[in-house]
């Protein structure tokens, strides 16, 4: 939590008892969560919380790389904590069916290279599967 709060600092922004709320809510979990069900959360510490300003903490710890923006096929965009605070070179795969999130490595990319012309500054790249615990209690099976 400290690291992240340096963060926030760091990024001229203060920190506040929302985003420490916000910040401690998905450290409790590695599921992404949308901003309504974020707000429903915050209403519990928080007597006044509007989705306006729900919005704006998440996007305003998206962009400090607290937490990553996650956009599904057709469904609306949630949010999930960061595997490292600050890390904007991740690759994540997220199951479909229980919302568990993983890092995976993929060297394909690196900051830095030329791509197509352009000198690559930053990337993330989001996927989606099914995890190895839902694949086989889907089919009775163990993936291989």
């Amino acid at each position: 939590m400290q690291n992240a709060l340096e963060i926030i600092r760091s990024a001229g922004l203060k920190v506040t008892p929302r985003r420490i709320a916000i910040i401690a809510l998905f450290s409790g979990g590695a599921r992404p969560l949308s901003p309504l069900q974020v707000q429903m959360e915050l209403k519990k510490q928080f007597v006044r919380c509007g989705l306006p300003g729900v919005y704006r903490n998440l996007e305003a710890l998206a962009e400090c790389g607290i937490l990553c923006r996650l956009a599904g096929f057709g469904r609306e965009r949630s949010y999930a904590l960061c595997g490292s605070y600050g890390n904007r070179h991740m690759h994540r795969i997220c199951c479909v069916a229980c919302g568990r999130i993983e890092a995976f490595d993929d060297g394909a990319y690196h900051d830095g290279m030329m791509v197509g012309g352009y000198r690559l500054l930053s990337h993330t790249t989001h996927s989606e599967g099914i995890c190895a615990s839902c694949l086989s209690e889907t089919n009775g099976e163990h993936p291989t």
